[in-house]
């Protein structure tokens, strides 16, 4: 979560559809299939968002509850 806003959870899934609304047209402008750039956008966020975003959960919930970092995890 972006700390530095107060955004809602659903003013993000807007915003977010917003921008996708906007990126589909403007494939679809350039000669691209609906259905081909909204199977495109899911692999790419499964293969380089989701997946890395899964992962950094996992390690944060591995972490004691009462860790303090030192800044020299590396």
């Amino acid at each position: 979560m972006n700390q530095g806003t107060t955004t809602t959870e659903g003013e993000l899934h807007s915003i977010i559809d917003e921008k996708l609304t906007a990126f589909m047209r403007e494939m679809q402008e350039a000669g691209w299939g609906a259905e081909d750039v909204a199977f495109a956008i899911d692999v790419v966020l499964r293969e380089r968002w989701i997946d890395r975003a899964l992962a950094h959960r996992a390690a944060r919930e591995e972490l004691p509850k009462d860790f303090v970092s030192d800044g020299n995890e590396g």
